[in-house]
This record gives C-alpha cells, structure tokens and sequence, in this order.
C-alpha cells in the first residue's frame, strides 16, 4: 500500500491509495481529464485587454460518487481535496497570469520564484490560479529548522506496530505530475537546500531517508517557491530571517516579482470584500464615525460620502501607510517597520464596517480600531502612531468620536 498525504494549508490528512501491481501508479488519466480554459473568462480578465480566444489547460476531476471503480473513486476524492478553495473575491492582475502562464507553458523544469513583500499575494495567485484551473496543490513550508520530511516524506507509526512511508508533498506532487508550492523558501537555511538540487534540475530525484529510492517525476510536474527576498539580498531590511542562497540555485529560476496591487485592482478587490454590507448600514457608519473625506466632488462629511469614495480612501490610506514603509521602499532612518499589505487592507475594510456601532456605543472609531487589530498593536510605538495619523489624515476621524 501506499500512504498519501493530503497537503492542505500545512496541515496533513493521512489517506490510504492502493498501488496496482507493485509499484505501478494507478492510471490517472481518467481522473485528471484535461480541459481548455478561456484565460478571461477564468480569470475574469477585460476582454478588451485580453484576446478572449487565449487559453491555458486546467483540470476538470469528476465526482468521485459517479465513479464505479472504488479505487478511481478514491483518487479523485483524494485529489479533489488536493484543490485549493476559490476565492471568489480575488483580484487576478493580468500581467501576473501573463507570465504565470508563460512559465506554465514554457518553463517545465524551472523552478518560479514568486518574490515579494509580506501580503502582496505570492502564495494566494499561485493557488487562485491552481483554484479556478481545479488544479491539485501540493503544499510545504521552509523555516529556520526545516527537515527533508517535511518535503519529501517519513516512516510513521502505523499500527500493529508497523510503520508505514508517508510520501511528502513534493514527492506527490512528482509522482503525480501536478504542482507543487515551497513557501518562505527563503527562510530554510542555505546548507538544508540541498536536498533540493535534483528536483530543481528536473532530474529523478533520490527520496531523503527511504533507501535510496528515486522517484521520476511524471509530466506535469512544477516546482513554485515563495520569499520575501530574492534570495540574494533584502532590499527592505526587513526580513532579518531570509537566508541568502548558492548562486547555483539560482540558474533554475524564473523570477516573478509580486509588488503590492495597483489602486484599480485594489479598489476592484475592496468593493468584492463590501459588497456584503448594505448601503444603509454603510451610511448609518459614516455619520456615526463622523468622517470627513476630501473627494473629486470636494469635500464630504458622513452619509454625503458614497461606497466608491470611501473605498478611494482606504486605498489611500493604503498609499500613504506605504510610502512611509521599508517594504515600500522607504529607506530613510524613520521608515516605518510594518505596512499596509494588501491582506492586511481588506481585513481592515471588512471589519470596520463589522464594527459600525462602535462609534454610537462606545465613543470609539471603528476605523482606528480595527487597525489596531490587525496592524497597529503588533508595531513600534512610533510606526503606531504614524499608522494612525495616515488613518486620521485621510478620514478626518480620531481614535474616539463623538467625545
């Protein structure tokens, strides 16, 4: 028998697979059937900017319960699991799925070094792009003490006292020939990557602690990496950390930097994240908040301020809180240490409007404290403050309201 692992957000589900005749791979073709997607229409791409007529192949698995065979109903149950969930409020950025699926076409045997600041969506356009290709993702994640099993598999406790080899998710991932995703790669230490050399030459690769036994990755395999460096240096300062790597790894690479979004994107992604509060709710908020917005109309004070120019203030917050920050680049001595990531933004915007009767019943901005939630209290004293006054600037409101 063979044990699988099922990779899900770093955690692991043990799941039982038969192998047929020994050691020969049950013949996946009639679960990974192969469709053609239109670019736009999956990625939900302008068809103004992007020829509608462009595709790039994804994965339709059927439902394991229309299967008869028991062992073909298993894998497909097995890899469906295997697909990261949709998210139905992400923004694709069409040049991000241009050079995506360049490499995607083009790059088999080359690893993607998807590079960046913290939160601007490395991890999630890799798996949003596996998500609507219902692509199976196999997952694993580099840390300072980061161990071959992690990525390649280990005997566990079975029973009866038996231990069984659990694969690891790169070694899935090549033996089914699907893609796989090594986040804070840059965190693993230089001497602990070694191990990945074979697989990053796309060669068959000796699994770590098994005996010697080599696995020949199937058609389809692809190796993603994730860092907030590009493995040679950090530009910010901030990510004391990330290890710099052999320069020999970085002859397989493709690198993709991934910047935070720009304003049209982010106001797209923003007015997905609100659209479950209504209208009302949202100017009952603004006149208890007390905001005042300088707007193209000029300037609005409460319920005169509409849904598309708050969000044209979050998103200016955004800018402003980034412009001061080392991972925006600023390298001045006052360059403040944390920033307004992308993920970091949309929680804020959802929860302040969670929050609308914090004003009326507490005194209290709902704005200022949902950015202590989620960004201000796990900062400097000083980067605290400038990340209020950025609040304040833009929305005219102080941490209490209605004093």
């Amino acid at each position: 028998p063979l044990w699988g692992l099922i990779p899900h957000r770093g955690t692991w589900a043990l799941l039982f697979f038969a192998f047929v005749k020994g050691k020969t791979m049950f013949d996946l073709s009639s679960i990974l059937v192969v469709v053609s997607y239109s670019l736009c229409d999956v990625f939900g791409l302008d068809p103004n900017e992007v020829d509608p007529s462009i595709t790039v192949e994804g994965f339709a698995i059927p439902d394991p319960a229309t299967l008869a065979d028991p062992t073909a109903a298993s894998y497909a149950a097995y890899l469906r699991s295997a697909i990261p969930p949709i998210d139905l409020n992400y923004q694709f950025r069409k040049e991000l799925v241009r050079d995506i699926r360049y490499w995607w076409l083009t790059g088999e045997g080359d690893v993607l070094l998807l590079w960046g600041p913290t939160g601007s969506g490395k991890t999630s356009v890799f798996e949003q792009w596996c998500a609507r290709l219902g692509i199976p993702l196999f997952m694993a994640k580099g840390h300072r003490r980061f161990e071959p099993h992690e990525a390649f598999g280990q005997f566990v406790g079975g029973e009866n006292g038996t231990t069984p080899w659990v694969d690891g998710p790169v070694t899935l991932a090549a033996r089914y020939g699907l893609p796989c995703i090594i986040n804070e790669y840059d965190r693993i230490a230089a001497d602990r990557t070694i191990v990945f050399n074979d697989v990053f030459e796309g060669r068959s690769f000796p699994i770590p602690g098994k005996s010697g036994e080599v696995v020949t990755p199937q058609p389809g395999f692809r190796v993603a990496i994730t860092a907030n460096t590009n493995l040679v240096e950090d530009l910010s300062g901030n990510y004391g950390t990330a290890n710099t790597h052999d320069i020999s790894i970085l002859e397989r690479i493709v690198a993709l930097h991934i910047g935070y979004p720009d304003d049209e994107t982010e106001t797209k992604l923003l007015e997905k994240e609100l659209e479950q509060f209504s209208d009302d709710l949202l100017t009952y908020w603004l006149d208890q908040e007390g905001v005042k917005l300088s707007t193209q109309a000029g300037m609005k004070e409460g319920s005169a301020i509409s849904r598309g120019e708050f969000i044209a203030g979050l998103v200016e917050v955004a800018r402003r809180i980034r412009a001061q920050s080392k991972d925006g680049g600023n390298t001045s001595d006052a360059a403040l240490e944390r920033t307004m990531s992308t993920r970091i933004l949309r929680k804020w915007a959802r929860n302040t409007l969670a929050m609308a009767g914090t004003p009326e019943k507490l005194g209290l901005s709902a704005l200022h404290l949902s950015l202590k939630k989620y960004l201000s209290s796990l900062a400097t004293e000083s980067t605290r403050i400038a990340l209020h006054q950025a609040v304040e600037s833009v929305f005219g409101v102080g941490e209490r309201v209605n004093p």
